[in-house]
């Protein structure tokens, strides 16, 4: 018993901790002609879901799709050197564009450094927009699709009061928001009150500074 005991606890550390995922609950799915809808948020109720690192080099946790069960985005420590097995998953290359591989027990390796192959349209992370973008290839399934203008994969915005895209609320930000005071429906009403106002201009000087990552 004390030996079973010893092993459990040995394979849980071994085991890399998941935080939930950073996929945005509205915009968690991408298609793949041959095998269907696929899931980046939902696998263990967003716990083992996709996670965009905090440095937003690399991507962890799991794929889910209904028709091919579970795809990993990356074994062992991250960014991946993409050698062998042990150390496989996807990079986000300083320009955006993505690189390395995912594995699907059912469906084999996924390559989303794609970009060499197909150039713009290769697989990348738009920071702008806080979606992936292009295409990802599988020898055993095809081509998977993250740039459907209705359906695709983003990360949760955990900064819209920056308005302007800079990565830190600042007085940019301020100004949007002021050119746009008691505008109704504006892009800047961040309370979803309906008129950029008061409530919207609290909340910009509450998120002041540098965006989380």
């Amino acid at each position: 018993m004390q030996h079973s005991i010893a092993i459990a606890i040995t394979v849980l550390a071994a085991t890399p901790a998941l935080a939930d995922s950073t996929i945005d609950p509205a915009h968690k799915h991408a298609w793949g002609e041959n095998i269907g809808w696929t899931n980046w948020r939902d696998a263990d109720s967003s716990t083992a879901g996709v996670e965009l690192s905090e440095d937003a080099e690399y991507l962890s946790g799991y794929i889910w799709g209904e028709n091919v069960g579970w795809i990993s985005l990356g074994s062992g420590a991250g960014p991946y050197a993409n050698l062998g097995g042990a150390n496989h998953g996807v990079n986000v290359l300083p320009a955006g564009y993505l690189d390395g591989f995912a594995w699907g027990e059912n469906v084999g390796w996924i390559n989303f450094g794609t970009e060499p192959s197909i150039g713009l349209q290769g697989a990348s992370y738009d920071s702008m927009e806080h979606r992936f973008r292009g295409y990802a290839w599988g020898e055993n399934i095809g081509w998977i699709t993250l740039d459907d203008a209705t359906h695709y994969v983003a990360i949760q915005n955990l900064c819209p009061a920056d308005l302007n895209g800079s990565g830190e609320v600042e007085s940019g930000d301020l100004a949007s928001l002021l050119a746009e005071w008691d505008l109704i429906g504006g892009a800047a009403d961040l309370d979803g009150s309906g008129t950029v106002d008061s409530g919207d201009l609290a909340i910009v000087l509450a998120s002041w500074g540098p965006c989380p990552m």
